[in-house]
C-alpha cells in the first residue's frame, strides 16, 4: 500500500491518469522525452497524478523534477503503487507536495521505464482509477471515489465524522459507552 511522504498532509482532488511500461533490461540511448512531458500536459489545478507501476520498485517512477513539473501545472500531489526518489528535494517543494509510493530508490526511470498513456482507466494497488475519479489520502492511506458516486460518498463521510466527533466527546466525558454507540450510531 502506498504510504504518504507526509504524515499530516492530506490530499483530495481529481485523477490524473497516467501508464507505464517496463523494459526487460536496461535501454542505453536517449529517452522518449514526449511520454514524459504529455504527463504534464494533462495537469491542472487541483488534480492528482495516479501513476500505475504495477507495484515495481526496481526503477523510481517519480522524483522532485516530476514533482515540480506537475505543481507548476497545478497538480497537489501523486500517487503510485511504486517507488520514488529524491525524497530530501520532494520536502524542499512549499507547500508540501504529497506524494504517496509504496518506497524509496535511486535508481531513476531512464532506461527502466516508459511512461505510456494519459488519462486512461489503470490499476494502482489493485485499484481501478479512472481520470476523474476523486483520490483521497491520508496517514492511514489512499481511497478513490468513482466520480458518479463522489458527492454521496463524501456526504455520507462527513455524516460518519459528525457521529463520530459527538460520540468522541461523550465518551470522553464518561459517557455510558452502550448508550453512546446506540445514541451516535458509530459502530
Amino acid at each position: 500500500m502506498p504510504r504518504p511522504l507526509y504524515p499530516d498532509v492530506k490530499l483530495a482532488g481529481p485523477a490524473v491518469t497516467v501508464s507505464t511500461y517496463w523494459y526487460s533490461s536496461y535501454k542505453s540511448g536517449e529517452r522518449e522525452v514526449e511520454s514524459l512531458a504529455s504527463i504534464f500536459d494533462v495537469c491542472y489545478n487541483g488534480c492528482i497524478v495516479v501513476v500505475a507501476t504495477g507495484g515495481k520498485k526496481e526503477a523510481a517512477c517519480w522524483g522532485e523534477l516530476m514533482s515540480n513539473a506537475a505543481r507548476g501545472r497545478g497538480a497537489v500531489g501523486a500517487v503510485l503503487d511504486g517507488a520514488i526518489r529524491d525524497v530530501p528535494k520532494i520536502y524542499e517543494i512549499s507547500p508540501p507536495f504529497q506524494v504517496f509510493a509504496t518506497g524509496f530508490t535511486p535508481a531513476d526511470s531512464k532506461g527502466r521505464v516508459e511512461f505510456g498513456e494519459t488519462q486512461i482507466g489503470i490499476v494502482v494497488g489493485g485499484v481501478r482509477v479512472r481520470p476523474g475519479d476523486i483520490v483521497f489520502g491520508d496517514f492511514d492511506g489512499v481511497v478513490v471515489i468513482p466520480q458518479e458516486i463522489a458527492e454521496e460518498v463524501v456526504a455520507a463521510a462527513e455524516d460518519k465524522v459528525r457521529r463520530e466527533s459527538a460520540f468522541r466527546e461523550a465518551i470522553r466525558r464518561g459517557e455510558d459507552f452502550r448508550k453512546s454507540v446506540e445514541k451516535y450510531k458509530v459502530i
